[in-house]
């Protein structure tokens, strides 16, 4: 139970990091990456209002946006041509990209005038990035800029790999750190139970003779006086505290239980005992029986396990179902493996929560006042030999029936 606790104290802090690291590396490179295409942007304008030439120092004035980086030095390191084009004719006018011939200008201006914005990417199908803007000259001419950030988006990506990289060095870090001290931090888990675990051994050791002593004098007390209703009342509740100190050193045995030797187990025959045993309690007190159940159902499981389950489920059943009610199991192949269906009337589970079934010592009447004995032990404990089993346990209710499935691989 700690070891899972643990993986999964560990595998959680490890995903939550991991989620960390891609939203910051994600912000990181979306933002390099927009103040890389709004750069090339503002140096496009530039151009443009200086008719395509390149601005000279003295005409070139800083951007209030700082975050840019432009000035008169980095202007000088961004790649662009310059197209005019007019009805039939295109001209070059400033070509400071040596990778690009002047008729190649001219069909990437083309092909930017066939845009429908006046600024923007010509990407695609390309291992450049190039961006694009554009205006009307007072000639009715289209003057046409494109600039090429390839090398500062080849830089971005560049930091976010590094940074990828040397992130991806300290997750593995933390992972093995995280393995080392998860163990040190559900130490007080594993203290703790083990305390609770000695203390139910213990109790329940102790329990066992005074109890034993109330029942003998019980017995006694019926063998001199006759039965009386005290008497009575007094051998149920004796049943009842025995039973609960059974139940909870089963418990505790679960818990300590590490490995479960898994064998091939007749399913079949193992459900008919139980469906058998619980048939004259169930229709004697006036409530239908119905068991359909398949023959030579075969499973890789635990002999005495599933009996236990068996019995737990059908204890449920017949303890929980209303009068005049009906109790229904159902056992058939799924896959490989069985499912092992039990279902009763039950119209309190309306308004049960069907989700804490499972928890230990949980009763739909809060009071403990109920007319059903038990101590809500049962189902937590088929619950815990099933995932022992490899198995899954669930609870559905619906029009008035509750049903417990069992499936098992």
């Amino acid at each position: 139970m700690f070891k899972k606790l643990q993986r999964r104290y560990l595998w959680g802090s490890t995903i939550i990091l991991f989620l960390v690291i891609v939203v910051v590396i994600g912000i990181i490179f979306w933002a390099t990456s927009n103040t890389v295409t709004r750069q090339t942007q503002v140096f496009i304008d530039l151009v443009l209002d200086n008719d395509g030439l390149l601005p000279e120092k003295s005409e070139f004035a800083p951007q209030q946006e700082t975050f840019l980086a432009l000035n008169t030095e980095s202007i000088n390191e961004i790649r662009f041509f310059s197209v005019l084009i007019s009805d039939g004719d295109a001209q070059v006018i400033s070509k400071f990209m040596a990778a690009v011939s002047d008729e190649d200008a001219v069909n990437l201006a083309r092909e930017a005038l066939k845009k429908q914005n006046d600024s923007g990417h010509l990407n695609h199908g390309r291992p450049r990035f190039l961006h694009y803007g554009r205006k009307t000259m007072e000639d009715g001419t289209t003057l046409v800029v494109i600039a090429d950030s390839t090398s500062r988006y080849t830089l971005t990506r560049l930091i976010v790999i590094y940074m990828a990289a040397l992130w991806g060095v300290i997750l593995i870090l933390f992972i093995l750190a995280m393995s080392h001290f998860s163990k040190k931090l559900v130490q007080p888990f594993i203290e703790s139970d083990e305390k609770q675990k000695r203390f139910i051994t213990n109790a329940s050791h102790e329990l066992k003779t005074p109890l034993a002593v109330i029942a003998a004098n019980n017995e006694m007390s019926e063998a001199i006086h006759g039965k009386s209703k005290w008497t009575e009342s007094t051998s149920r509740q004796i049943s009842r505290l025995q039973s609960l100190i059974e139940s909870l050193v089963v418990l505790t045995r679960l818990d300590e239980m590490k490995e479960i030797e898994l064998t091939d187990v007749d399913f079949s025959r193992i459900v008919s005992d139980a469906a058998e045993t619980y048939r004259g309690v169930i229709e004697s007190s006036g409530k239908q029986y119905e068991v359909h159940i398949g023959q030579e159902i075969h499973v890789n499981s635990e002999k005495r396990t599933l009996q236990q389950i068996a019995v737990i489920l059908l204890d449920n059943a017949a303890k929980y179902c209303d009068e005049g009610g009906t109790v229904s199991v159902s056992l058939t192949p799924k896959g490989n493996g069985a499912r092992l269906s039990v279902s009763n009337s039950f119209a309190g589970g309306k308004d049960a929560d069907t989700s804490r079934f499972f928890e230990r010592f949980y009763r739909q009447d809060e009071s403990h006042n109920s007319g059903k004995s038990g101590f809500g032990i049962g189902l937590s404990m088929a619950k815990e030999m099933t995932e022992w089993l490899k198995g899954k346990l669930n609870v559905h209710y619906a029009e008035g029936i509750i049903t417990f499935t069992l499936d098992l691989p």
